[in-house]
């Protein structure tokens, strides 16, 4: 961490949750572009929830590394362990003080990199082994294990590459869409359940001496335009609780600024909850989505 005289360089290591229009790497797919700016309400950086973060604890973007489709796990770039996305998170010969690592989804949605492959997926990495193509179906017994690997291999490099910064790692977080009254969120699409991955997360960050921003702990929802793309509420809810895991574990953060990040829960109860005892909701007909475009909102309470 630099001296109280400068403001920490912040990067983020993501993926489409956390892309934005002009502030991604040359290359990197992004989502909030053009029309999703519109439909989101999405349509300034600063109504992201990684620019909230960083303006609430004082600090200035360096690099967001992030890439929208892409997993933690799988065959070189743009999976976030690769050395690739790892590099991308210093600019012009500076280096990170804080990285913030918000990334997941993609791995507990298609079940691992063999179900990405086969349904040709976006961000499927180049040197992944040819496959033919198929709808993906489970996740293999091991998808959390493996996917637990993974963050400790990103984990890893980020502490060889930038061994000063402190490095935070975020759960993840069931998204509810907008308008809905009950969580929609899917917690067994493929048959495992997405806690599994956030307690991979919690137990490489321990592993590796990172910090964890534990969004799943809050037991709450965040707003999002398809289950999984937050809002602009949806953004500063995401924003609410990570200052406020951040300033528990120490982070200085604007008193200001969290209370009126934590304003975007008023008015609704987004309390999460298990809306379904089923092991795997493929071929559910509650599930909006479980194939190559898979989405994971649960119709049942809509």
């Amino acid at each position: 961490m630099p001296d109280s005289a400068r403001r920490p360089l912040v990067s983020i290591l993501g993926d489409s949750i956390s892309t934005f229009e002009g502030c991604n790497p040359d290359g990197f797919d992004v989502f909030y572009e053009g029309e999703r700016r519109r439909m989101t309400g999405v349509e300034r950086v600063c109504d992201t929830w990684w620019r909230l973060v960083v303006d609430a604890i004082g600090g200035d973007i360096l690099v967001n590394g992030s890439f929208s489709g892409s997993m933690v796990e799988g065959a070189g770039f743009p999976a976030a362990s690769s050395v690739r996305r790892v590099a991308a998170l210093s600019r012009d010969g500076m280096d990170p003080d804080i990285v913030i690592a918000f990334i997941g989804i993609n791995d507990y949605g298609w079940g691992g990199p063999a179900n990405q492959a086969a349904g040709r997926g976006r961000a499927v990495p180049d040197a992944a082994p040819a496959c033919e193509e198929r709808t993906a179906r489970f996740a293999a017994d091991d998808a959390a294990a493996a996917f637990g690997t993974a963050y400790g291999i990103m984990l890893g490099r980020v502490r060889a590459a930038y061994p000063d910064a402190q490095v935070w790692c975020c759960t993840l977080c069931p998204g509810r869409l907008a308008d809905a009254q009950e969580t929609t969120f899917i917690r067994r699409l493929r048959g495992v359940d997405v806690r599994a991955y956030d307690d991979a997360i919690r137990l490489q960050a321990s592993d590796h001496g990172c910090r964890v921003i534990d969004l799943a702990s809050f037991g709450l929802d965040y707003e999002a335009v398809d289950g999984t793309h937050p809002t602009a509420r949806g953004m500063r809810q995401l924003a609410s609780m990570a200052v406020r895991s951040m300033a528990r574990q120490g982070m200085p953060v604007n008193a200001t600024c969290a209370s009126e990040l934590d304003a975007a829960f008023e008015g609704d109860d987004m309390h999460t909850k298990d809306a379904c005892d089923r092991d795997d909701c493929l071929d559910c007909p509650f599930a909006r989505a479980t194939g190559n475009t898979w989405s994971l909102v649960c119709e049942k309470d809509l």
